[in-house]
């Protein structure tokens, strides 16, 4: 996942308490990190991308659930999305859920999971937050300061640099459940490519995703950058969704037409 996670915490929670669930948060991250890299031969994208046409293999529930919210996501938005990588939306993958298993039609297959092994981890994290050991309810998790999941709250999260600057829109989203993911070029530079025409995705300037996952608003935002206004829409339809865009225009049509655009309920 090669980013930084981070934890805060609401005033008021036990600090010892605090103390054991972030050790526990971020051990869970580092499993999840050795399973989804497509930098250890032994994790599952590994496995999957050595097999033959006509194998198949066993792997964790956890590459299981990144699989099919992902062929999810790629479905949603007609293939801008796919870890696959030229596999045209898991054309050349066949899942079984129910037995954990994944088969190849075509191989090879290469998977990178660059695009959704964050968003994916916040939600794995959140389940320890949530569950019986801790039972901790208002908490703002941070992955690389692209994608948060929040609970509790209510955290107030937006925009920034400057599209922040620009905007007549209340960009600030006061959410008290769920998941805000943003995309875009301003630090990495043109690194995110359409896989239906292999080339840079800047339909957009930036994009954002408002998701009750933080794996979904992951992909999503990543996704967004290369749709056509008529598929954001049917995108943030299908997944439940919201998806805020910043057009490219020169800083002086602001003033006849607001460089932000939501598609979708935010």
């Amino acid at each position: 996942m090669d980013t930084e996670f981070t934890v805060f915490f609401a005033d008021g929670e036990d600090e010892s308490l605090i103390a054991a669930a972030s050790a526990a948060a971020f051990a869970r991250i580092d499993e999840l990190e050795l399973l989804l890299t497509r930098f250890n031969d032994t994790s599952d994208v590994a496995v999957i991308r050595g097999l033959s046409a006509g194998e198949s293999a066993v792997v964790a529930r956890e590459t299981m659930e990144v699989l099919v919210t992902a062929a999810q996501v790629c479905a949603a938005t007609n293939g801008a999305y796919d870890p696959t990588v030229k596999a045209r939306c898991f054309g050349d993958l066949i899942l079984d859920p129910d037995h954990l298993r994944v088969g190849v039609k075509k191989g090879p297959v290469e998977l990178d999971f660059g695009g959704i092994g964050k968003g994916y981890a916040l939600d794995e994290v959140a389940k320890i937050f949530q569950g019986e050991q801790f039972e901790l309810d208002n908490w703002l998790l941070d992955a690389g300061t692209s994608t948060q999941l929040v609970s509790g709250g209510p955290w107030k999260l937006g925009v920034g640099g400057v599209w922040k600057k620009r905007t007549r829109l209340n960009t600030v989203l006061s959410l008290d459940t769920g998941a805000l993911s943003g995309s875009g070029f301003e630090i990495q530079g043109a690194h995110v490519f359409d896989p239906r025409t292999g080339m840079s995705a800047e339909r957009w300037g930036q994009t954002w995703s408002r998701a009750a996952s933080a794996a979904v608003a992951d992909a999503l935002s990543t996704a967004a950058l290369a749709l056509s206004p008529e598929e954001l829409a049917a995108a943030a339809e299908a997944l439940d969704a919201a998806i805020l865009v910043a057009r490219h225009q020169k800083p002086l049509w602001d003033r006849f037409r607001d460089p932000l655009k939501w598609y979708g309920n935010p």
